[in-house]
């Protein structure tokens, strides 16, 4: 939205411009000459910058795509990691309840034991 905000003036004073200004005037580039209305020549301009900034623009987001990239990669690894180990936390409950049900099982009942007795008199 801000850019419209920015664009849209910025295109309507450039197309103002261009349409008050066709005189034909003579144009040089170094040794290149060629003739042109000045608003053409504006609108050209513009244009150009146009094109330079979203090359700038494309170029700084490569970086960040790539880094982007980089981190789904990284959480896609922690994710499998995490459900791998909370696969194996489930499979230790498991046979952590199957020990305590053995062990809380009750035992066969089985006779007090005796102290052995002595047959030599102390």
């Amino acid at each position: 939205m801000i850019r419209l905000i920015l664009l849209v003036p910025f295109l309507l004073a450039l197309i103002l411009f261009a349409a008050s200004n066709q005189e034909s005037s003579q144009m040089w580039f170094l040794t290149y000459s060629w003739s042109s209305s000045v608003g053409v020549l504006a609108v050209l301009i513009a244009f150009g910058g146009l094109l330079l900034g979203a090359f700038g623009v494309w170029v700084s987001e490569l970086g960040q795509r790539r880094r982007a990239r980089k981190a789904e990669a990284r959480v896609k690894e922690l994710e499998t990691t995490v459900a791998n180990q909370s696969g194996e936390v489930e499979q230790l409950r498991a046979r952590l309840v199957i020990a305590e049900n053995h062990s809380a099982a009750p035992a066969a009942p089985t006779a007090p034991l005796q102290p052995p007795s002595s047959s030599t008199p102390v």
